[in-house]
């Protein structure tokens, strides 16, 4: 089966205390094509979680300094979800695949 692959890249800056009880939470909402889109950072890591009703999906979030990744995948009206350790000020990118 022939999937479409659409992707949206996004670039931040990572804020969040190592080891530390206070954090930095940064987090962003989106809908593109027909889904939900989260990601964000908070917890010592960042995360990139995608909703959608009716297609198969995925998510991913990369590390720019380590280049370390996680994807994860979903089937229809299931939430995909991907999770890195990041550091202080550690920049990451950010993507959604339908």
């Amino acid at each position: 089966m022939k999937q479409t692959v659409k992707k949206l890249a996004l670039v931040a800056s990572i804020a969040a205390t190592l080891g530390g009880s206070v954090a930095v939470v940064s987090a962003a909402v989106k809908y593109p094509d027909g889904g939900v889109w989260t990601y964000g950072s908070g917890d010592g890591g960042a995360y990139s979680n995608y909703y959608h009703s009716s297609e198969y999906h995925s998510s991913t979030v990369v590390s720019r300094k380590t280049g370390s990744s996680d994807k994860g995948y979903a089937d229809a009206e299931g939430t995909s979800r991907a999770w890195i350790r990041t550091s202080w000020g550690e920049k990451v990118a950010f993507y959604y695949n339908v």
